[in-house]
């Protein structure tokens, strides 16, 4: 592909995530995007032919930041975990409309629900091994394997829907302000499981984002 395509896939997709976070995937069709940018349809339609195709790549580069950011890592520390957990808060922001359209989006594309199932999974992995990877070194206190998998499934439950929550009951903060209260629900979560030492680390990490 010549460096012009690519520049104009890219195009195509910067826009694309700006105008579904800002209006709502629902609610964006492609002859609107094709008219902010200045284009014809037949040329978004070149590299995506339908909306779904787009909404899909949009999905995949979601996929590979967050896969970047969510790794199994040796020697975690706490601090080190929060900062993970914090990196995926931000990204969420960033991809803010997928999760929006979460069961949407889920519900009427398969190219995007096909591919989730193992997505979720290697994800979760990854969280439940370093929790482990913390119990280990003593940061946190988990007494058993079904402990470890409701303290994944909690983070990832708050980690998937502090969207839609922020869009209905905190869409008067600003982004920072945002990413700083639920990320302090998922540290709440946490909390309990933490040893004295975690706490203190955990109570460092918040005072400096907070600032």
């Amino acid at each position: 592909m010549s460096k012009q395509n690519m520049n104009t896939k890219d195009k195509i997709l910067d826009k694309a995530l700006e105008m579904f976070n800002e209006r709502g995937i629902e609610y964006v069709g492609l002859r609107e995007l094709a008219a902010v940018l200045g284009i014809r349809v037949g040329n978004i339609s070149y590299y995506f032919p339908t909306k779904d195709d787009l909404v899909y790549q949009l999905s995949q580069e979601f996929t590979r930041s967050n896969s970047e950011i969510v790794v199994a890592q040796n020697a975690i520390t706490i601090h080190g975990f929060l900062d993970m957990l914090l990196q995926v808060f931000e990204n969420h922001y960033r991809f803010r409309c997928l999760l929006r359209s979460f069961v949407h989006i889920m519900t009427q594309n398969k190219l995007v629900s096909s591919s989730y199932g193992k997505t979720r999974q290697t994800r979760r992995s990854a969280i439940a091994s370093n929790i482990h990877g913390l119990a280990e070194a003593g940061y946190l206190k988990t007494e058993s394997k079904e402990q470890i998998d409701a303290l994944v499934s909690a983070i990832e439950l708050v980690s998937r829907y502090w969207i839609s929550d922020a869009a209905v009951f905190a869409r008067n903060l600003s982004k920072k302000q945002q990413v700083e209260h639920y990320f302090n629900i998922v540290v709440s979560i946490v909390d309990p499981h933490a040893s004295l030492k975690a706490k203190k680390e955990i109570r460092s990490f918040c005072d400096k984002i907070s600032n």
